[in-house]
């Protein structure tokens, strides 16, 4: 398995977790845990689409079917970060070369 692959995986797995946290939380009708200090909600910082959310998000076929389409959003979300930060430190790893000097033929 490539390290690509072990991204793609783990970034999924993660943002999976995620989701079903929330989603227990939610049911449960103890979602209010998630806010810090009054201002940030972190349920919008670790799920960004559950925005999508609607009232019926476990009970109705469209409610649930939405609901799909905000984890499965936040899994290719979670994924393009990850990979993104991969090909950045990649880049950032990789050796320079510097140009060649060329010697001066007068001296």
């Amino acid at each position: 398995m490539s390290i690509s692959n072990r991204i793609v995986l783990g970034s999924c797995v993660i943002a999976l977790v995620a989701c079903i946290c929330i989603l227990i939380l939610l049911a449960s009708g103890t979602a209010g845990v998630l806010i810090l200090a009054g201002r940030l909600d972190l349920m919008y910082v670790l799920w960004p689409s559950s925005l999508m959310l609607v009232v019926g998000w476990g009970k109705t076929p469209f409610g649930i079917m939405i609901t799909l389409l905000s984890v499965a959003l936040n899994c290719a979300l979670y994924t393009a970060i990850a990979l993104g930060l991969y090909k950045i430190g990649a880049f950032l790893r990789t050796p320079r070369r510097s140009t060649p000097s060329v010697p001066d033929p007068n001296l």
